[in-house]
C-alpha cells in the first residue's frame, strides 16, 4: 500500500489555462501601451540626435564662412 501511494503522488496534473476575451482584450492593450513607450523612446533618441547633427552642420557652416 505504501507502494501505491509513492507512485500516485508522483503523478502531476497540469492545468491549461484557456484565456477568455477580456483577458486576451488585457493582454494586447499592455502589449500595445509597451510597444507605445518603446516607439516614443527611440523616436525621441531619434529627434535629439537629429538636432544635434543639426546644431554641428550649423556650427560647421558659419564656421567655414
Amino acid at each position: 500500500m505504501a507502494e501505491q501511494s509513492k507512485s500516485s503522488s508522483g503523478h502531476h496534473h497540469h492545468h491549461h489555462h484557456h484565456m477568455d476575451g477580456a483577458s486576451k482584450f488585457k493582454r494586447k492593450s499592455l502589449m500595445a501601451i509597451e510597444r507605445r513607450k518603446k516607439i516614443e523612446k527611440w523616436l525621441f533618441r531619434a529627434v535629439v540626435l537629429i538636432a544635434i547633427l543639426m546644431a554641428i552642420a550649423v556650427v560647421v557652416v558659419y564656421t567655414l564662412k
